[in-house]
């Protein structure tokens, strides 16, 4: 398999590490093209991975006959046209998250990998970790029995890194930590649960710049669950935080620690030991190849985008938002997807 890189930014050096422990294993995929529009990136990054003679470009329309696949790992803003652009002339895709900034684009993008039979994948990494894995099997298999409530905690010194940098700059970013790491921990809520967002209100802060920084978003589900969700992007450090609320009682995320506590208040550990690590650029050449099923699929980037886009219209015109309210101002049918 013919795979190209767009953008040779730094989550790109993830996914190279990748590439290399897939051909260690004697996967048949080779790296083709690197696209970058400052092409000394591209240089750089070819020489750190001794990719020889790779060929280097600074338009991806360029490179449509040099590859099978590509990963799209550009700023936020970027990733609908270039999706679609591949999408369209008959590539598989694996976009790294954020999917797309604004619905009606991760509509677009669903339908055109689906008419073209074409794999879309979102790189969540949270799908392929033995413990979200784990929590996801515990719930849908009824561990926690009708989900009632989910609490949601992230904090990163986003802020301290980033002030400077293109995730501040909202026309290329499309929102700040929500957005951006955020997009981790609220997928996780869906991707877990099953559950679907339906309504949002959120209070923001955005220090001295263009983008959230820190947010308080309160959300009421499917099932008529409700999610609390706080973001703070300026911690000293990373943390992160899922609580699980049911009929069943409560599942906690300790680090790599999950606790279900039942309603005798009795701590029960689950165990994940024998459950694989894997990698999402894994299972997106298992999939091309029908090895494996999508495990990231876009309708997951589409219920993080209607979540966050719907948390800024809330905020910016101060009042709860329904995620329907919003399909139905940009003409999209609703019922189709929620």
């Amino acid at each position: 398999m013919r795979l190209g890189f767009i953008g040779c930014g730094g989550i790109a050096n993830a996914h190279m590490s990748d590439v290399l422990k897939l051909k260690e294993k004697g996967v048949e995929v080779e790296v083709t093209v690197l696209v970058d529009i400052n092409l000394e990136n591209a240089r750089k990054f070819r020489e750190k991975w001794k990719l020889g003679n790779v060929k280097i470009v600074d338009d991806y329309r360029k490179i449509v006959n040099d590859v099978d696949s590509v990963i799209i790992c550009t700023p936020h803003a970027f990733h609908y046209e270039q999706a679609l652009f591949f999408l369209e002339n008959g590539k598989h895709v694996l976009v790294e998250k954020p999917m797309v900034c604004k619905i009606e684009e991760a509509v677009k993008l669903m339908e055109v990998a689906k008419e073209n039979n074409l794999i879309l994948e979102v790189a969540f990494q949270r799908h392929f970790k033995p413990k979200f894995i784990r929590v996801r099997e515990f719930i849908r298999e009824g561990g926690l029995g009708e989900v009632k409530a989910i609490l949601l905690e992230l904090y990163q010194d986003w802020y301290q890194h980033f002030k400077n940098t293109w995730r501040t700059k909202r026309n290329i970013s499309c929102g700040g930590e929500l957005l951006d790491s955020g997009s981790h921990i609220i997928d996780i809520a869906f991707w877990t649960t099953g559950l679907k967002p339906l309504e949002v209100f959120a209070l923001m802060d955005f220090y001295d710049t263009e983008v959230d920084i820190n947010s308080s978003v309160s959300g009421r589900l499917s099932n008529n669950a409700l999610l609390s969700y706080l973001v703070v992007g300026s911690s000293p450090g990373f943390g992160e935080r899922e609580v699980f609320y049911g009929t069943k009682g409560k599942l906690e995320i300790y680090g790599e620690k999950l606790v279900f506590y039942d309603f005798e208040n009795k701590e029960h550990v689950l165990d994940y030991s024998t459950l694989k690590s894997s990698r999402p650029l894994f299972n997106f050449v298992d999939a091309i190849n029908g090895r494996d099923e999508n495990k990231s699929p876009p309708i997951n980037g589409l219920y993080v985008a209607a979540f966050y886009e719907v948390a800024y219209k809330s905020y910016l015109e101060r009042r709860p938002v329904t995620i329907e309210e919003l399909f139905e101002e940009k003409g999209i049918n609703y019922k189709k997807y929620f």
